[in-house]
């Protein structure tokens, strides 16, 4: 409920007011005044939010408490930017006009805070006036009611550990796809919730299904079902990253005719997970061959969805759980090693027997249940669970059930069970649209630069008190896990199941959390000669979803659309991060911005606004992908950004040297080229905790110095004067939080690469875990210069004639290892008995003289993956790979026919990888 957000909102406003109290010694009574109001309405908020009201007065109160907060808060930061920015003139003349300044902000302010105690005394003196303390006091505790869940990853990277009731649907299920039984489409169809996305995450882990075919596509369809993207999609599981690239930039046509070739020939299996229409599948099927070894295996909840004349299928629904099953599964979620438990579990067996009886054998309810419950350490609060679930969870399981409202509603239950902040971070991922893998690092600064996560202390970095909350709504069942980090185990993305997402839309909509629209949409509106502007009600928060037109024709907006100068958030959101043109930008009308993404934007003039810089709120600010080549020197204004994303590729940027007075900055990117004037002073950047892509010849690395909260950084080697030493080895002296780090140089940049001992320099740092040089060395660090936590390593251009291995194999924590583009030149490498004993992956690219590779006895016992790419002169893998009996992937690519060709079934080296689950041949015999 918005209490929810008044309460976070409130408690911010309060912060903001103590912290800030000496400044605000100029105008203290009014100041002060507000305090004493604020005290008055956290009271009312916290019952209104405790009791769950569900009256209307109760709730229109809030709702004007919630746009008072937020004005509140607005008015008092521009005063403080503003004292702020008069205290730094210098010089007698500018002294007193600094003096003016203050004298008059102190008017203007007191004015302006005088109106939102008025506002504050009406609000109150209605609530008295129209009795609303006292329905809150008297108004029971609102029963909270809903459904349940699916659990669903974004893609099937990993099994289920403990999985009841499926095992023998899995074996029916995986005898239809192998074999040469002429079955081409298995289709799994049934109820939301009923488990068909975790059956058939099963069906494609199966060791059986993992031998039969050489290639996998997972492919989530989702009720907007379009062919090119869909297409495009499976084209680029089946083919290796290189040519991601040219798969977007294909047509329609193109990518039918060459994933039907491929289906052809390849022996693949491509899920489409959540297929919802007959109408969606006659839109795909077109590029599926009738007769081939590759096969479908769809889930809908549509049963006449994947059968065809032309395509044998098979329709199987998945059953519910029985009551026996139920409470296993409910057991391994809820009561799984629970120590922090105050109470006997049979002291309240029959509650919770009552409880899955409710679920009525659907996995979905069972699993969400148990996840809800899993945080709950007293027999009281277990006992108010099944108080207010139980008499909501009724009814049978049929067409015209209340199935339906029943998931939704035990989502809501769980939404409800969220604390403040919780609620605020799930509600936040209702800006993106349906089946998005929501990348949690421009998350997590999504969430600061809102004050969702608050850093109250200077040691805590962003991502790890983020990362917290995205942890907790992942254990509460709420948010998925799409990738996790192999090195660090952080997550790296997530997405919301539609269920859930659907929840997350409707409680937004009901807080007026957020506002979204189509680009398409609010074209057709100004086309239409409606209002040119956005009606945006009261929401503080707008996502612009920009659907990209066929045959790539891109996306074309414009700003002037969006004027709401309450607005807090306004991003672009494109699906397949996709560039767009963004006509006649103005910032004018969005004076109150903390949040600005404009991910792949395209400006006609390559310039960015100077209005940007009266944005002085701003605190993310995303430039990713944009063709800019100019930045104003207005964007110095925005000194309470906190993370600034300069990711501009193809074009050189030239950035006037402003960005030293964003002192609040935690992370930084920089454009991959900057003007050959562009002279960049970054020492009082102290709070930086990302890094990346910090030049030599545009900046001195002797600002580094002070960034002593730096976790990653990227420097780019080249330098003016290569031999001068310009980075000092003692750097890791002070940047002793540093865990990631990247030295490279860029192909064909005049500059030289400067000369570094890459041993004496990466020896300093101690904490650092991901390695990549991308530089010519004369010599690989030994193992006691290597970080003892190295896990990962990634060479390339090193140019190194000694054989690495003996060196790398030494790293007991390394569990990723790329060498690329020639980072050894020898023709021979040996990994050592017992080697690599945590290697993970492992990937060989472009090393154009490697002839032969010895892996010798218990060597890489860990090795999962393997990848070798364009590396011709090696005459066969090492036959000790046989014995590798954890290894589940190969990817081979660019290799001669000669390679391949002992490797296949038949080849004289297949006895080497038969034991793999997944190997695939790509490119091989081009030239």
């Amino acid at each position: 409920m918005a209490e929810a957000v008044v309460t976070f909102g409130l408690q911010k406003l309060w912060e903001l007011l103590v912290r800030e109290t000496n400044r605000l010694k100029g105008v203290h009574k009014q100041a002060t005044e507000l305090q004493s109001d604020l005290k008055r309405l956290k009271s009312f908020v916290k019952d209104a939010e405790t009791k769950k009201s569900k009256s209307e007065r109760v709730r229109n109160c809030v709702d004007e408490i919630v746009e008072i907060v937020y004005d509140a808060e607005d008015i008092i930061e521009s005063f403080l930017i503003k004292e702020e920015k008069c205290g730094r003139e210098r010089g007698i003349k500018k002294h007193l006009r600094s003096v003016s300044c203050i004298t008059f902000s102190d008017q203007e302010f007191g004015l302006q805070i005088r109106s939102i105690i008025t506002r504050i005394s009406k609000v109150i003196d209605s609530m008295e006036r129209f009795g609303v303390r006292e329905i809150i006091n008297k108004e029971e505790e609102e029963e909270l009611v809903g459904k349940f869940v699916e659990i669903r990853q974004s893609f099937p990277s990993v099994s289920e550990s403990s999985l009841v009731g499926v095992e023998r649907s899995v074996e029916e299920l995986v005898s239809h796809l192998v074999g040469e039984n002429g079955v081409q489409v298995v289709s799994i169809y049934g109820m939301g919730g009923v488990g068909k996305t975790t059956l058939a995450r099963q069906v494609f882990h199966h060791e059986m299904v993992q031998r039969y075919f050489s290639g996998f596509a997972w492919v989530f369809v989702s009720q907007e079902c379009r062919q090119k993207h869909v297409w495009r999609a499976i084209l680029q599981s089946l083919r290796p990253k290189s040519e991601e690239q040219r798969i977007v930039d294909m047509t329609v046509s193109g990518l039918q005719d060459e994933l039907f070739k491929l289906l052809e020939i390849e022996k693949c299996l491509i899920v489409l997970d959540d297929l919802w229409s007959s109408a969606a599948w006659e839109l795909i099927k077109p590029a599926f061959p009738h007769r081939s070894a590759s096969k479908v295996l769809l889930t809908s909840r549509n049963e006449g969805v994947g059968l065809h004349p032309d395509l044998r299928s098979v329709i199987f629904r998945p059953r519910c759980l029985t009551h026996e099953e139920s409470w296993e599964v409910f057991q391994n979620i809820a009561l799984f090693e629970r120590n922090d438990i105050e109470f006997q579990v049979d002291d309240i067996f029959e509650e919770i027997q009552q409880m899955l009886k409710h679920c009525g054998g659907l996995p979905l309810a069972v699993k969400t249940l148990g996840g809800l419950l899993a945080t709950k350490r007293t027999a009281s609060e277990w006992i108010k669970v099944h108080n207010n679930i139980g008499s909501h969870i009724v009814g049978e399981i049929g067409e015209n059930g209340g199935i339906g409202s029943l998931v939704c509603n035990v989502i809501s239950l769980s939404y409800e069970d969220l604390p403040s902040h919780l609620k605020h971070c799930f509600l936040y991922l209702a800006h993106y649209p349906e089946d998005h893998e929501i990348q949690t690092e421009t998350l997590f600064n999504y969430w600061v630069a809102e004050g969702i996560v608050m850093m109250h202390s200077e040691e805590t970095t962003i991502v790890d008190l983020a990362e917290d909350y995205l942890e907790e709504l992942v254990k509460r069942s709420m948010v998925l896990v799409g990738k996790r980090n192999t090195v660090t185990s952080r997550i790296e993305s997530c997405r919301l199941h539609d269920i859930v997402r659907e929840v997350s839309l409707f409680k937004a909509k009901e807080e007026n959390f957020i506002q979204f629209f189509s680009a398409q949409i609010l074209v057709s509106n100004a086309t239409n000669a409606l209002s040119p502007t956005v009606s945006t009600n009261r929401s503080r928060r707008l996502a612009v979803h920009l659907v990209d037109a066929e045959e790539n024709e891109p996306c074309i907006f414009q700003q002037k659309q969006i004027q709401n100068p309450k607005a807090r958030t306004l991003l672009y959101i494109t699906r397949d991060f996709s560039p767009w043109i963004l006509s006649t930008p103005s910032f004018g009308g969005l004076q109150s911005l903390r949040v600005l993404d404009l991910f792949g934007a395209q400006f006609r003039r390559r310039k960015l606004p100077k209005g940007i810089g009266k944005l002085i709120h701003l605190r993310y600010l995303s430039l990713k992908e944009t063709n800019l080549s100019v930045l104003p020197s207005s964007i110095g204004n925005l000194v309470l950004l906190v993370y600034l994303d300069l990711e501009i590729y193809e074009t050189m940027v030239h950035i006037p040297n402003v960005l030293k007075k964003m002192k609040k900055l935690r992370y930084l990117m920089l454009p991959d080229e900057l003007s050959s004037k562009t002279k960049l002073e970054l020492s009082a950047l102290v709070k930086l905790e990302t890094l990346k892509n910090f030049s030599l010849k545009h900046s001195s690395a002797k600002d580094l110095i002070n960034m002593t909260k730096l976790r990653t950084l990227w420097i780019c080697c080249a330098s003016v004067n290569p031999e001068e030493e310009v980075l000092p080895y003692s750097l890791g002296a002070s940047l002793k939080q540093l865990e990631e780090l990247m030295l490279y140089n860029k192909i064909n940049d005049q500059a030289e690469a400067m000369k570094i001992d890459a041993g004496a320099f990466v020896s300093s740092f101690l904490r650092l875990n991901q390695l990549s040089l991308d530089i010519k060395i004369d010599k690989l660090p030994n193992e006691a210069q290597f970080p003892s936590r190295i896990a990962f390593v990634s060479l390339s251009s090193c140019d190194l004639p000694e054989d690495p291995m003996p060196v790398l194999e030494k790293l007991h924590s390394l569990k990723i290892l790329s060498l690329e583009l020639n980072a050894f030149t020898g023709r021979k490498m040996v990994c050592s008995k017992a080697g690599f004993p945590k290697l993970h992956t492992l990937e060989f690219s472009i090393l154009d003289n490697l002839e032969e590779w010895v892996v010798e006895d218990y060597s890489m016992s860990c090795l999962c993956h393997l990848e070798i790419n364009d590396c011709r002169k090696l005459k066969s893998l090492p036959g000790r790979l046989r014995d590798i009996t954890t290894l589940k992937e190969l990817r081979v690519g660019w290799m001669k026919n000669e390679f391949k060709n002992k490797l296949i079934q038949g080849g004289e080296d297949h006895f080497k990888i038969k034991h793999v689950a997944s190997v695939m041949f790509y490119n091989c015999g081009d030239e």
